[in-house]
């Protein structure tokens, strides 16, 4: 390969991310005995050159720019928060850090990728090191348990989109982005071939987003994993395939819209109906955040469906959506972090009466929840909750539009349940719950505590002056 040849403004980001993620290998292995600190170093080092470079180039273009600046902000603020990991040995500090990075970088890739080879290569690349940091935690049934549901099911889907790449390209004999586009516009294959190529090859990026039906590994996985990494999957894992489902269904599968719209739209309605169901039944912070993120899911999937006539608003609103949504939830992750060392847990008793046991941290929980719900006063998921269904509405795709306007106010309904539950009298706070003057503090819990501070101020700028976040996105 000719280095010159390199286009090193689109490679750079996850380049820089990669690199870390080596030192972050040799750091263990060379100067033992740091543990967490130092690992945090090497891999906020690593994420910060990369958004430098990124500030620089630009990458790909504002698009793809502007969902990498959301992975990598995600990305640094979960390395915050595995500091709080610094007490549990089953979680080697070495081998979770080049984990976490080397999934930030595929996702990074996944985000950039403009063929479909890349575009594979990258979601392994995210999905691996993913499965492997769910199952870290050896010591623990339900985490190796969780770390093969989501194998399976990450290679079954990998497996699927693979034959239908394998189709794609026998129909258009390129698999470069520009290539098929071209090649589609033009084809005479049969309705049903083409249909059937479309959905296997979005198979593997709709398990990534996990969208029904390749969702069932969220739960188990989200559970089984420290609350870091189930932050992560959250945020930058879905990311980086939300961005991937974008670019591929706006550029070289568009001249199949047809094709897909109904695939699209049946996914993005059953993933927020059947999410939020699943989210009403629980009594776990962590498993309704997992159910959470599936219906959230389906919002961010169903401006899509208008991409043929709605483009300018539909190439705009998943990124913003996204944006919002990354921020709400790293915050409430950040507070399952403090919960689960200040009070032993994060159920529903573990959290009742937590606004009034420690306002800061009630007050940042409610944020999150009520962004997460799109209620006010947190304007900005309201208008997040607004960008998304608006292009559905102009699209002309009624029903679609009526099954989000059901699935807000189901999601209403747990969100606020837990927002009373952090402001339960003080005489339903019990249950064996240990009172805040137990706390364990160290490093870890009050970097997690830091990032609930700075979540819930941003989140009250943000719903104050919501430009502060939309205007600086494209």
């Amino acid at each position: 390969m000719n280095p010159e040849a390199v286009d090193w403004a689109s490679v750079g980001v996850p380049l820089l991310v990669a690199v870390g993620a080596i030192a972050a290998l040799l750091v263990d292995a060379f100067w033992p005995g740091g543990g967490w600190r130092r690992q945090g170093v090497v891999a906020v080092a690593g994420l910060v050159a990369a958004g430098a470079w990124l500030a620089e180039t630009g990458s790909h273009g504002p698009l793809v720019a502007g969902f990498s600046w959301v992975i990598l902000v995600a990305a640094l603020v979960v390395v915050v928060l595995t500091q709080s990991l610094e007490d549990d040995p089953a979680m080697p500090p070495g081998e979770s850090t080049f984990l976490l990075l080397s999934a930030t970088a595929g996702a990074l890739t996944l985000a950039a990728a403009r063929d479909f080879v890349t575009l594979v290569v990258a979601l392994e690349l995210l999905s691996l090191p993913s499965i492997a940091l769910v199952a870290l935690r050896r010591d623990r049934r339900e985490s190796v348990s969780a770390a093969w549901t989501f194998f399976l099911a990450s290679a079954t889907a990998t497996a699927v989109t693979l034959m239908g790449l394998s189709l794609l390209y026998g129909l258009t004999g390129t698999l470069t982005y520009a290539g098929v586009n071209e090649a589609l516009q033009t084809s005479e294959a049969p309705v049903r071939v083409m249909a059937a190529v479309v959905v296997m090859v979005l198979v593997g990026l709709v398990f990534k987003v996990g969208a029904v039906p390749f969702h069932l590994w969220i739960p188990d996985a989200y559970r089984g994993a420290p609350i870091p990494v189930a932050a992560f999957l959250s945020v930058v894992s879905k990311g980086g395939a939300l961005a991937a489902l974008l670019v591929v269904l706006a550029y070289p599968l568009l001249p199949l819209q047809p094709r897909w719209d109904v695939f699209v739209a049946v996914v993005a309605g059953l993933s927020m109906t059947l999410g939020n169901i699943g989210a009403l039944v629980q009594r776990e912070m962590v498993g309704m955040l997992a159910w959470s993120s599936i219906a959230q899911g389906g919002f961010v999937v169903a401006p899509m469906v208008a991409l043929a006539v709605q483009a300018d608003l539909v190439l705009t609103a998943p990124l913003r959506y996204l944006a919002v949504y990354a921020m709400a939830n790293l915050t409430v992750f950040a507070v399952a972090v403090v919960a689960a060392r200040r009070f032993g847990g994060t159920t529903y008793a573990h959290l009742a009466g937590v606004g009034r046991r420690d306002p800061l941290l009630g007050a940042a929980l409610v944020l999150g929840l009520l962004t997460l719900a799109g209620f006010p006063p947190a304007v900005i998921g309201l208008l997040a909750k607004y960008l998304v269904l608006q292009p559905v509405v102009v699209g002309g795709y009624a029903w679609l539009a009526g099954v989000m306007a059901v699935n807000v106010a189901l999601g209403l309904v747990y969100y606020l349940r837990l927002v009373v539950v952090a402001y339960a009298p003080a005489d339903r706070v019990g249950n064996g719950v240990p009172p805040v003057t137990s706390v364990r503090e160290g490093r870890g819990a009050r970097l997690a505590y830091a990032v609930v501070v700075v979540g819930a101020v941003a989140l009250a700028a943000t719903s104050v002056a919501p430009t502060l976040l939309l205007g600086a996105l494209p």
